[in-house]
């Protein structure tokens, strides 16, 4: 360790943070942080609830001050940390934070800062418990130990980093409009292609322009019985096809021979479209495979269109679709949906002159996602490495 520098356990370096029952004032306000107010992207508190002591949930019991650096004990790899603001002094935070409060040894941003640090977060993730609501204790927080130097020197580091931290957070929020408008350059191209068409287009139903045009089948009740699955036989659900980017080529289920018995082989090049949970997500198969009814498949009838021109078709006409699916508990739509829909189609060769377009910008697309996708991985190397040196004594 650097001369200087000491290391100690949080424990030793925390004042005590007080509780208190807002309930017991019941007319009394007060704003209240509970632990979706704090952002994982900003590391600041965003929102507040005004509440009176008779509507404080149970959870609303810890007295927080300025300066006091707040850590969500739920869920903590999503790093829900922040700096408890001038304006909430005196107010409320859910149990489910731990309040740091540090003693005049620490600056407080100091500590902030050391709850980025790979090493913190490598203990908190193995200390967590719990399967779907992963935790720790405030007791694990506080067995944590920090290394730190002199409070000028602290002090120091604080200003090289919030200058640092303040470059890297303006570059990472270009990295992103940028990456928000490569696709939406693409939605802009799709949409025009479909609503500035020229002369000769004509409207169809998605019947007229296949050979074959249904919903999938799993006919067997129930659906999940062990027997219907493990063979060789690809079984797409919804989720493979809202996870396809364009072709489908990866799934997670395979049906066996009892399986494909109750349910239809579809060929390769099948236009899947899902009518349930999510609804309106479209992808074309890359190989054959079975899919249940909460899929509609439509096998194009190459003399009257091209495979591809459907589905990107049908992505620019999904805003509309996935409206007519809402207002019930769970938005679906249904075959009727397509069977009475009329969609405008070219001729096949202007389809494909359109798809090889298309094809072009969404490979271009791609390449600048990738790009700015490197980026922002680059500069969450850049904090890493800032803070690693930061706290190592090397900055």
């Amino acid at each position: 360790m650097k001369a200087g520098w000491q290391r100690k356990k949080l424990a030793e370096v925390l004042q005590k943070t007080e509780t208190v029952n807002p309930q017991l004032s019941p007319e009394s306000e007060f704003d209240y942080i509970d632990v979706s107010s704090v952002s994982n992207i900003t590391y600041q508190i965003e929102s507040t609830q005004r509440l009176k002591g008779v509507d404080a949930p149970s959870r609303a019991r810890k007295l927080v001050l300025e300066n006091d650096v707040l850590f969500a004990t739920i869920r903590p790899t999503l790093q829900r940390i922040a700096i408890v603001p001038e304006y909430l002094n005196g107010q409320i935070c859910s149990t489910g934070y731990f309040v740091l409060r540090p003693k005049p040894e620490i600056d407080h941003r100091f500590l902030f800062y050391a709850l980025f640090c790979e090493e913190f977060c490598r203990q908190i993730e193995v200390l967590q418990k719990g399967a779907s609501y992963p935790a720790v204790t405030d007791g694990d927080v506080r067995g944590q130990a920090i290394a730190f130097p002199p409070l000028p020197e602290q002090h120091r580091i604080v200003t090289v980093l919030d200058e640092a931290f303040d470059g890297i957070a303006t570059a990472r929020a270009n990295a992103e409009k940028n990456l928000q408008n490569a696709r939406a350059l693409f939605e802009s191209h799709l949409q025009s292609v479909f609503t500035e068409r020229g002369e000769g287009w004509e409207l169809k139903t998605l019947a007229e322009i296949a050979t074959t045009f249904g919903r999938g089948k799993s006919r067997h009740r129930p659906r999940n019985a062990p027997h219907l699955y493990g063979g060789q036989y690809p079984f797409v659900q919804t989720g493979d096809i809202r996870n396809a980017d364009h072709v489908i080529t990866e799934y997670s289920q395979t049906y066996s021979e009892a399986g494909l018995a109750q349910s239809t082989l579809w060929p390769k090049g099948t236009v899947c479209i899902t009518i349930a949970a999510n609804i309106a997500e479209t992808a074309v198969l890359g190989f054959d495979a079975c899919f249940p009814d909460s899929v509609i498949g439509v096998v194009a009838n190459p003399i009257q269109a091209e495979v591809h021109f459907i589905e990107y078709l049908l992505q620019s006409f999904k805003s509309r679709i996935q409206a007519m699916g809402k207002g019930s508990a769970q938005a679906n739509i249904n075959l009727g949906t397509f069977e009475n829909e009329r969609f405008p189609f070219p001729s096949v060769e202007v389809q494909k002159q359109l798809v090889a377009k298309l094809d072009l910008l969404r490979d271009e697309t791609q390449r600048l996602e990738s790009l700015y996708q490197q980026k922002l991985a680059a500069l969450d190397e850049l904090k890493k490495s800032l803070l690693h040196q930061a706290f190592s004594g090397q900055l």
